[in-house]
């Protein structure tokens, strides 16, 4: 494992998500010819992904209009396209703002290619990378499951069976229209997957460079004049005056550190803030509607039964990457208070003191998230979340007894 941290790419995990969403068409390329093409590829990704199954939905909500039990049924994948539509134009509509944001990333500016950071820019990298790989798994598994229901169902011998609920203005049950059907939406939920995937792990892996940069800040503040202290020890010729300038420009360098830190971060909020709050709103009413529909089921069919509880466990990873990521960022930013007690700031001038005091009030107020400057990123509103939708299962399982 050490030796793969060495070769690594710093900020891997945002290569990652970044490949994933420009290969399916939404992320145009700047200043380059194939631009309009790559346009046109995006509206056509965008009807095989979204549009279709979108449109099939909505028209289903319309034709079953009174009946809530059908309704409830298909109302889980309806918010999840329609927070991944929301996704999509966010992410058109802000891309030389999240660019911008990747280019800060990737910059001299965030020391990505300073050796004497390379262990923390790994340790973060690889955390990006675990957290991607144990979201997608819980996305694959749920939508490989729905895509091969039709397969299960001919084998049963039960029905013909569309992966997904929709109104479709042709009879889905006849061949070929069926399999065609069927292939469609089997495979464009597949590929929805991992690109809703990439467009989450965009954003946390972005909130994951800047708890690095935290890390890498704690780190510079602790060192400010502790190695000067320790060469003199060794060299009793070293200029003690121009090593208090050298403290006082380094501790410098770590306000204006701190301070790109902080806009960074604000912009991930500016950025992202709303869709995060209707994604946490939809999740905790999707993860709910999951629950009531499994207890709702009078016949366990296996693959439908394990794709529910695998999507149940998906949207809840949803929640939890976003508030675990809100809430490193916070205790990251925290710990620079403390690192300032940390610095050989007891032999250093007033000078120095009185900019580290400074410093160390600005860290107490410590950098937070919130989704829609409502709630807070946290692993409490994680668990606020989570009660919410057991309270609003428990009202539906209620008011069907």
């Amino acid at each position: 494992m050490a030796k793969e941290r060495r070769t690594i790419e710093p900020n891997f995990h945002l290569r990652v998500s970044l490949s994933i969403i420009y290969f399916l068409g939404t992320w145009p390329p700047h200043a380059s010819k194939y631009r309009i093409l790559y346009r046109l590829y995006t509206v056509c990704s965008f009807i095989f992904l979204l549009g279709i199954l979108l449109a099939a939905e909505i028209a289903n909500v319309f034709a079953n209009w009174g009946d809530m039990s059908k309704i409830l049924a298909f109302a889980t994948i309806l918010m999840t396209n329609s927070i991944h539509a929301s996704k999509v134009i966010v992410l058109l509509c802000r891309q030389e703002r999240i660019q911008t944001l990747l280019d800060i990333a990737n910059g001299p500016a965030f020391s990505r290619h300073d050796k004497k950071y390379q262990d923390l820019l790994m340790r973060y990298t690889w955390k990006g990378i675990f957290h991607h790989a144990a979201y997608q798994s819980f996305g694959a598994i749920a939508v490989f499951c729905w895509g091969i229901t039709p397969i299960t169902d001919l084998i049963a011998g039960r029905s013909r069976q569309l992966p997904m609920d929709g109104w479709y203005p042709y009879n889905v049950t006849r061949t070929p229209v069926f399999e065609i059907t069927a292939a469609h939406q089997g495979i464009a939920i597949i590929i929805a997957c991992f690109h809703n995937v990439a467009l989450d792990t965009l954003v946390t892996g972005l909130i994951t460079v800047a708890c690095c940069q935290l890390a890498i800040l704690e780190r510079n503040i602790i060192s400010i004049d502790n190695e000067k202290s320790m060469q003199s020890d060794k060299d009793q010729s070293f200029n003690l005056v121009e090593g208090k300038i050298l403290s006082y420009r380094q501790l410098k360098q770590c306000a204006v550190h701190s301070n790109m830190i902080f806009l960074f971060t604000r912009e991930i909020q500016d950025i992202f803030s709303t869709i995060i709050f209707f994604q946490f709103l939809s999740n905790c009413i999707i993860i709910c509607l999951i629950a009531y529909n499994v207890t709702q089921m009078k016949v366990y069919i296996p693959a439908v039964l394990i794709g529910l509880v695998t999507y149940m466990c998906c949207m809840t990873y949803q929640i939890f990457i976003f508030c675990w990521h809100g809430n490193e960022l916070h205790l990251h930013s925290v710990r620079i208070a403390t690192a300032a007690y940390s610095s050989n700031w007891f032999s250093n001038t007033k000078r120095f003191t009185r900019s580290l005091q400074i410093m160390m009030i600005r860290a107490h107020r410590p950098f937070t998230l919130s989704a829609g400057n409502i709630m807070l990123l946290s692993l409490d509103t994680f668990v606020e979340i989570l009660r919410m939708s057991y309270s609003i299962f428990t009202v539906l399982q209620g008011s069907t007894i």
